[in-house]
Parts: structure tokens; C-alpha cells; sequence
């Protein structure tokens, strides 16, 4: 056998064909015939696998690693990532962190024992005091507290003198902050916060003034309190510089149970 390459690069056995068979028009071909090689085909160099890779457009250059058996294209090196959650997926439902989240319905507000009446938009109003339940019937059916006035302390000194403020059910809280429920505010010998604790106890009508949080001294009619002190009408009670008249509404002559109790029998 005499291996034989011709010009176009196609080999053949010389022994039995004078001119390659190939460029011939292959008429002496058979099936011993070598394929031809568009390369030498003792060169080391191989072919890439470009059977999936896309085709590359055009003005695109193909990027080689050393480490790398194939080209890789640019063509998608300025085009940003697509985010999973994006415009194409706009009717996919998404849970909100709020979702997630058991939401407690409890306000967490405190019921207070005049809740029923001063809690609600409207109240009913009986005929008491020698009022005709129809003049009572126009009253305002909205209220205006949250809580009905026990008494008053009245400032008879200070920067607040003769000026007049609302006990509430329950603690009522004396300080020179203005969330204090006796805001005594011009008064800088008072303490912000808790200087003292006036309190209206409504099943037995009890008043009783007694120590704040607040390391400042609280007096009634001259004489420190230590320990919670009932409270008898007039008295005084000193926070600081300011002196305060106590004038109590409760009693056995008027209470707001009685009154409310009547309501309801209505």
C-alpha cells in the first residue's frame, strides 16, 4: 500500500489509482478509500464541541481559558440576571412577612369598672334630680371622658394657683411631666414623674393620697406621708412648693354607682 495525499488535502492508495479518486468526481471510489482530513491528522490540536452552543451573533468574539475545551461567547456578559420574583412572575402570590405573623386582635386594653357608660357612644340617661327624662334625653349622646370626675385638687400657692384639676377612678398620678394626670408643669420643685399618688377607691368612696416613685416628700396638712393616708375633705396635700385643696365629689350623697345603678333599672 502506497499512502498518497494530493493537493486538496485528500489521501489514497497510489497502488491502485493513479489521481485521487476523490477529486475525480469519485467513480474509482470504494469502501477501503481513507477520509479525508481537513488537517493533519498527526497535529495534537482537537476540535471543540460546538454542538450546543449557541450560534454566535454577529461583532462577537469568542473567549478561550486554558482550562477551557470550548469557546465561551459574550454575548450575555452585559445582560443583567433576571431576579426570580420579577415581572414575569407577576401573578405568581407572594406570603408578606405581615402574613406570616399571627396578628393579636386584643387591643390590650384595660376594662374599667365605668366602662359600660363612658366607654361606649352612647349612654343611656335616666330621670334623676328632678330632671324630665325628655330635657335629659337631648343631651350629647357622645362622651367626652373615658372616666367620670371623682373631685378636684385645687393649687392654693405656686405657679398654678387657683387653678383646678380632675381626680379620676383609680390612681391619679401628681408630677411636673405633662402625662401626669395632675400636671403641676411651671413648678419646678415639683418632680417630673410620680411626686405622689392621689387615689379614689369607688366601692367603699375612698380617698387616699400616698408616696409617688419619686424620691421627693409629700405632705398632707403639715405632716410627711410615709404610707398611703386617707383623705378627708379640705385637706391639703404638699408636692414641692405647691400646696393642693382636696374637695371630694363621692359620697354617700352622690356616687357615680348609685347613678349608674339607676340607669340600668330604668
Amino acid at each position: 500500500m502506497n499512502l498518497c495525499r494530493c493537493e486538496k488535502g485528500h489521501f489514497y492508495d497510489k497502488e491502485k489509482y493513479a489521481t485521487c479518486p476523490h477529486c475525480s468526481g469519485g467513480s474509482a471510489a470504494d469502501n477501503s478509500l481513507t477520509s479525508a482530513f481537513a488537517v493533519d491528522p498527526t497535529s495534537a490540536v482537537t476540535q471543540p464541541n460546538m454542538q450546543n452552543f449557541p450560534p454566535r451573533r454577529e461583532g462577537e468574539t469568542e473567549k478561550y481559558d486554558d482550562s477551557d475545551s470550548f469557546p465561551v461567547s459574550d454575548r450575555y456578559a452585559d445582560e443583567p440576571t433576571e431576579p426570580i420574583y420579577s415581572a414575569s412572575h407577576a401573578d405568581t402570590p407572594t406570603m408578606t412577612f405581615a402574613q406570616t405573623i399571627p396578628v393579636d386582635e386584643d387591643d390590650d386594653h384595660t376594662v374599667g369598672i365605668y366602662d359600660d357608660f363612658f366607654a361606649s357612644p352612647v349612654s343611656p340617661v335616666p330621670e334623676v334630680f328632678g330632671f324630665g327624662q325628655q330635657n335629659l334625653n337631648k343631651v350629647s349622646k357622645v362622651n367626652k371622658v373615658s372616666t367620670p370626675c371623682v373631685g378636684w385638687l385645687i393649687a392654693i400657692s405656686g405657679a398654678h394657683i387657683g387653678t383646678d384639676f380632675r381626680l379620676k377612678v383609680g390612681k391619679n398620678f401628681v408630677g411636673r411631666g405633662l402625662q401626669m394626670d395632675v400636671a403641676l408643669t411651671e413648678d419646678k420643685s415639683v418632680s417630673r414623674d410620680k411626686h405622689a399618688i392621689v387615689v379614689y377607691e369607688p366601692k367603699a368612696h375612698l380617698y387616699l393620697v400616698q408616696p409617688g416613685e419619686s424620691s421627693s416628700l409629700v405632705y398632707k396638712n403639715d405632716e410627711v406621708v410615709l404610707t398611703p393616708v386617707k383623705l378627708e375633705p379640705y385637706d391639703v396635700i404638699t408636692v414641692g412648693d405647691v400646696n393642693l385643696l382636696f374637695i371630694p365629689l363621692c359620697g354617700k350623697r352622690f356616687n357615680w354607682g348609685d347613678l349608674f345603678n339607676q340607669m340600668k333599672n330604668k
